[in-house]
């Protein structure tokens, strides 16, 4: 088990992330079980928990949750650095609506092969696309590192909790 070590009055500060050598540049399937902090809306407690497949510094993509106590719904997030570039309203984002709650242990998955990603929540695809999407002359990214991440969204993590970390290629 890892935990994001932060609470409603310390949250933590823009990204943190772990990862592990990944031996398959070509394709990642990453899955882990989150469970976003807090038991219910009100408490002020937000999830920004996901994955993170990482080619080098200057290169990476990060999937996360978007679990907000001042909104209806929850999201499944992408964002990019690419060349060391990564401009935050480039994410792309899809509304699941319920999928996520607080304190609920929910199955996070991504299936990526450099530039195309697949998000599941619980087995259920949520979010596809391909980096050509937003960058049309992106390259393939290799895959040299895959991770749980701590995200900053317009927010923070306050304390998300991670098991079952799988990752197969």
């Amino acid at each position: 088990m890892a935990k994001v070590q932060a609470s409603v009055q310390s949250p933590n500060p823009d990204r943190t992330a772990y990862t592990v050598v990944w031996p398959r540049p070509d394709l990642a399937d990453v899955q882990v079980e989150i469970t976003p902090p807090g038991t219910k809306r009100g408490q002020g407690e937000e999830g920004r928990a996901g994955l993170i497949f990482w080619q080098d510094e200057k290169n990476y993509i990060i999937l996360n949750n978007w679990l907000n106590d001042d909104y209806e719904g929850a999201s499944i997030s992408s964002f990019f650095v690419i060349r060391g570039f990564e401009d935050l309203y480039d994410a792309v984002w899809t509304n699941i609506g319920s999928r996520i709650h607080w304190g609920v242990p929910c199955i996070f998955r991504v299936v990526f092969d450099g530039i195309h990603y697949t998000a599941f929540v619980n087995d259920e695809p949520v979010l596809y696309r391909a980096l050509t999407d937003v960058y049309p002359n992106t390259s393939r990214l290799a895959i040299h590192r895959v991770g749980i991440v701590a995200n900053w969204e317009w927010g923070d993590d306050t304390g998300s909790c991670f098991r079952q970390f799988i990752a197969k290629g």
